[in-house]
């Protein structure tokens, strides 16, 4: 049924063509839990993914629970970032599906090695040149039992084609 899910989400997001002018290389995911102490979390994710003009993405990394995770969604971003000197900030949620929780860690499971996800972001951007940029995103989780702060670095090269 996982693979099922993740095809048929996969199907759907590639079935209009789409150009890339940017694409976004996500890695580095680490985490910090608000949430039961008495659980060692795994707060080093190994994570690698990526985003086609700041939409579609797709990442893989090692989860809150050592499993490995496959994340499938769409990123949506405000169209205005303040800057400030040279810095950026942006809001943005990134929408989709993740596998490799159980029912009882994450409040968005939906069945079986599917869950849905949904991230509030703040993103803090520098720019490395005219067309390449280094980001700090930071997510935050809501769960039953308090929050998990996620934070990862992105590198953006824009204007590609």
């Amino acid at each position: 049924m996982k693979w099922i899910s993740v095809f048929a989400f996969l199907l759907i997001a590639l079935s209009h063509p789409v150009q890339a002018t940017s694409i976004e290389v996500a890695f580095l995911g680490y985490s910090n839990h608000y949430v039961d102490r008495d659980y060692d979390y795994n707060e080093q994710h190994k994570l690698i993914g990526f985003s086609i003009n700041n939409g579609f993405s797709v990442a893989n990394f090692t989860n809150s629970y050592n499993r490995k995770s496959t994340l499938v969604g769409w990123k949506f971003q405000t169209d205005d970032a303040l800057i400030l000197s040279k810095l950026s900030f942006d809001a943005g949620v990134v929408l989709g599906v993740v596998t490799g929780y159980k029912q009882e860690e994450i409040i968005t499971y939906i069945n079986e090695d599917i869950s849905l996800y949904l991230i509030p972001e703040l993103i803090i951007s520098y720019p490395i040149t005219d067309t390449i940029s280094l980001s700090l995103v930071n997510g935050i989780v809501p769960d039953s039992k308090g929050i998990i702060l996620m934070h990862h670095l992105e590198l953006s090269f824009d204007d590609l084609f």
